[in-house]
């Protein structure tokens, strides 16, 4: 009979499915002023409702808000304000 000697160390074996796909977010960077913290959506045509409740001082308390949009929504560069919508569209959808 043969005895295997176990060595002291642990191994482990890791298996990795090709392609490995690692999910990261690319960041937005302004191609005019190279700005990547500072922007702004505008958002047209919508329509917000909230709901209030009355206090027993008579100040109104909003409990619930509803928003429906209608129109686009555009994003911009909140140093240079160029509009920057389809850039953001095309990262946040993946495609290049």
């Amino acid at each position: 009979m043969n005895k295997k000697r176990l060595s002291s160390f642990k191994t482990h074996k890791i298996t990795i499915k090709k392609p490995f796909k690692f999910s990261y977010k690319e960041k937005i960077v302004c191609p005019y002023c190279q700005n990547t913290e500072d922007f702004y959506e505008v958002i047209e045509n919508a329509t917000f409702i909230v709901y209030y409740v009355q206090n027993e001082e008579g100040m109104l308390e909003p409990i619930e808000e509803d928003v429906e949009v209608l129109g686009p929504v555009r994003f911009f560069c909140g140093k240079c304000h160029a509009d920057l919508t389809l850039l953001k569209n095309r990262i946040t959808s993946g495609k290049e």
